[in-house]
């Protein structure tokens, strides 16, 4: 038995031999090539790599193998991503990619469109860099109390704080320009339907959600420069205070305010009397608070404003509101106001108001070509309202106001008074 076994295994071991021999030889036999190894695909490499970068640089994407093409996938910080070995025709790279926000770059090459021999997926984390914005040499930020120029310029609310503070610091500004370059919002939504404003922190307190706007000057530092609004909007301002000469610009001695245009704002006096400054605070409006009191002259033209100026809170609260003006609060005595192109669409809260402006027995209020219209459609072309509200036979119409403020502001008033529910 074991003589047969030894045999055996040595038959076994030549058979298996000759297999060998036919399957090595196999290609030699049949006249068919080896089947060759797939191509290596080199990976992806991105131009800037990953890192912080400013926002809109462009990423060139790259690999070492030549004739590859590149699909790649943006995905923004947490988000989801899609592109896998599998799943690899996201974007077809063509050009350079642009980074405008912090996210990751995905990116693979395959040997051709009609491939699936991909090289192994790449990614580059990006986040953007925070740049100081460059602050043009005539914003009024970099006024000094020294500097001798008298043309400056608003491009932001941060430039209004400042104006705000040069002139309530004491700086009267006479002979001084100040341009508006650029639509401004201060807050968002400030007012809701019909124009009701925010409603108090409590009794007596401004919404501490919302940018308190100081005003330029007060009842005791004017503003007596020129400020020029440039038909730029400023949206969504919100004043709110308890001292007399509330307003944009609290108070004008000798000054041209034209040009501007403020929408969804509003002007609240807590009427809190004998409180603030220590005088009645009844005196403010939404353009202009009031007039210097003693011989001066100003000029309001070509000025929007649309919101609320008084306090429905404080008015529930049992507070009396006098001389309140959408445009000009109060002229007072001996001063006047030239208002020209001016128009207002205004919820006012009072005893003694007018879309357009009040003025002291003594003052002057010249107006030419200028429309108020309150909530309840009263039509003002003057201090006192007209005897028609607004559409009524022998008044004036909606869309005679609406085309005069086009034409002399460059505004469409149409929507505002659709919101104003007239």
């Amino acid at each position: 038995m074991k003589k047969i076994t030894k045999l055996t295994a040595v038959f076994l071991m030549g058979a298996f031999a000759l297999a060998s021999f036919a399957c090595n030889n196999g290609s030699k036999d049949n006249g068919s090539e080896p089947i060759p190894e797939p191509k290596k695909i080199e990976a992806v490499t991105f131009d800037p790599a990953a890192g912080e970068v400013e926002a809109g640089t462009n990423v060139t994407l790259s690999t070492a193998t030549e004739g590859a093409v590149i699909y790649y996938e943006f995905v923004k910080a947490d988000g989801a991503v899609t592109l896998t070995k599998e799943n690899f025709k996201i974007n077809k790279y063509a050009e350079p990619v642009e980074i405008t926000e912090a996210g990751t770059l995905y990116a693979i090459a395959v040997e051709s469109e009609s491939s699936t021999n991909v090289s192994e997926l790449s990614s580059a984390a990006y986040t953007i860099k925070v740049v100081a914005p460059v602050v043009p040499e005539d914003a009024i930020r970099l006024w000094t109390a020294e500097s001798a120029a008298t043309a400056w310029s608003v491009y932001n609310y941060e430039d209004l704080e400042k104006l705000a503070e040069i002139v309530n610091g004491g700086k009267d500004l006479a002979g001084v320009t100040i341009t508006q370059k650029e639509d401004i919002t201060i807050n968002e939504a400030v007012l809701g339907d019909k124009f009701a404003e925010p409603e108090e922190a409590e009794a007596g307190k401004a919404n501490a959600n919302l940018k308190n706007f100081a005003g330029i000057g007060s009842r005791k530092i004017p503003f007596s420069g020129t400020y020029d609004g440039n038909g730029k909007k400023i949206s969504g301002l919100y004043i709110y205070g308890d001292h007399q000469g509330l307003g944009f610009i609290g108070c004008i001695k000798n000054a041209t305010v034209k040009n501007v245009t403020l929408v969804d704002a509003c002007v609240i006096n807590s009427n809190m009397s004998g409180e603030g400054d220590g005088s009645d605070d009844d005196r403010f409006g939404g353009i202009i608070g009031i007039t210097f009191e003693g011989e001066c002259t100003n000029t309001v033209e070509n000025c929007v404003y649309v919101g609320t100026v008084g306090s429905k809170a404080a008015a529930d609260r049992g507070g009396s509101y006098e001389y309140i003006g959408g445009i000009v609060g109060r002229v007072e005595k001996s001063s006047t106001a030239d208002i020209k192109n001016c128009f207002s669409l205004v919820n006012l809260y009072g005893t003694s108001f007018a879309a357009l402006a009040k003025k002291n027995d003594k003052g002057t209020a010249n107006f030419e070509n200028s429309y108020g219209v309150t909530l309840d459609g009263k039509v003002y072309k003057t201090k006192d309202a007209e005897s028609a509200k607004l559409d009524e036979e022998g008044g004036v119409t909606k869309a005679e106001i609406i085309a005069a403020a086009k034409t002399a502001c460059g505004i469409d008033l149409t929507d505002y008074f659709t919101k104003a529910g007239l």
